[in-house]
């Protein structure tokens, strides 16, 4: 637990750099498509469609939220600290589950409107 600072900020400059070159690869995609004469506008609504950026964001936020919820709850407890203990794990997996099934939630309502 004490190396868990280091560890979050190399997995957030990783999923960082990674959104990053999608959204850039994916614009060049599509300037190379325009240029190209394939200007189909259906073409480019699926293309544009594929990852919807606005979604991903909401799913990773909640995701982060109640991973971040589930690490103080396992800090206010005194059994979670013992090294051979199960229970820093099993707390930090409930908590993501329930930020999946929010976030499952949460789009469900959505789509349906």
């Amino acid at each position: 637990m004490q190396y868990l600072e280091s560890i979050s900020i190399s997995l957030g400059l990783f999923a960082a750099t990674v959104i990053l070159v999608v959204v850039i690869l994916n614009f060049i995609l599509k300037m190379r498509l325009i240029n190209s004469g394939q200007n189909n506008p259906e073409s480019l609504k699926i293309l544009s469609s594929t990852f919807n950026y606005k979604e991903s964001a909401l799913k990773w936020g909640i995701i982060l939220l109640f991973g971040g919820i589930g690490l103080v709850v396992i800090y206010f407890i005194p059994e979670a600290a013992l090294l051979e203990s199960p229970l820093p794990y099993g707390i930090e997996m409930i908590f993501l589950a329930i930020g999946f099934l929010v976030y499952y939630l949460l789009v469900r309502n959505e789509r349906e409107k």
